[in-house]
């Protein structure tokens, strides 16, 4: 893969990322609060995994 499919690719997975986080922003407060809470910690965990799978693009293994 060249260098610029894997800046492209974590490009994408940050977007990903970045696009989950503003869904917490955003989208926040909505029915009881633990399920709020429970929705939120889904949506981060998600957007993490994409930022682990962005840091690691590109990497040796």
């Amino acid at each position: 893969m060249s260098n610029i499919d894997h800046c492209l690719e974590r490009l994408a997975l940050l977007d990903r990322a970045d696009r989950l986080l503003n869904e917490v922003r955003v989208y926040g407060q909505h029915g009881p609060i633990r399920e709020t809470l429970a929705q939120h910690r889904l949506l981060l965990g998600e957007a993490r995994r994409h930022l682990d799978s962005a840091r690691s693009v590109g990497r040796p293994s």
